[in-house]
């Protein structure tokens, strides 16, 4: 790999016979900045991890309209922390929008509940989602088998991060 201004360049070959499986590939950088959550006393809000996270799914749900509208659900994520929902965020993907709080119109087709350290676990490919559940990490009520439609927009919002 190599990086040139906010573009990753990356090769892969096979371990052994050194064949090229993957050339010319790369990964454009946007500028994301994730701090630590911490407690603003002014206004009692909590800035979280996770804001970033949808912030690029809302951007990949824009360029991607028509690929988030085959996805034809809404969800509702709500984001805690130590177990206090501290946030809330709608993925509309019937209307290609995503936004902070609860759905515009409705209600959501599945609702997904997990601790914001979790949630940027799951979209950094470092946990699981399906693990996670099992662990209970991520809670799910509604139509669970529709989450499963989210992984495509997953795995494209982590290369954006």
């Amino acid at each position: 790999m190599w990086r040139n201004g906010n573009r990753i360049h990356f090769q892969t070959f096979v371990l052994g016979t050194e064949k090229p499986v993957v050339t010319g590939a790369y990964i454009d950088l946007l500028e994301v900045k994730m701090g630590v959550p911490r407690a603003n006393p002014c206004s009692g809000k909590t800035d979280l991890q996770s804001d970033a996270i949808f912030a690029a799914i809302s951007e990949q749900v824009k360029q991607n309209q028509d690929q988030a509208k085959k996805v034809n659900a809404v969800f509702l994520y709500n984001i805690t922390i130590d177990g206090k929902q501290l946030s809330e965020w709608t993925l509309d993907l019937k209307n290609g929008e995503v936004h902070k709080g609860k759905p515009k119109s409705g209600k959501a087709d599945a609702t997904l509940t997990v601790e914001d350290k979790d949630m940027v676990e799951i979209a950094l490919g470092k946990l699981n989602p399906q693990l996670a559940f099992m662990r209970g990490k991520l809670k799910i009520t509604g139509n669970i088998m529709l989450t499963q439609k989210l992984k495509s927009l997953m795995e494209t919002s982590k290369a954006k991060l």
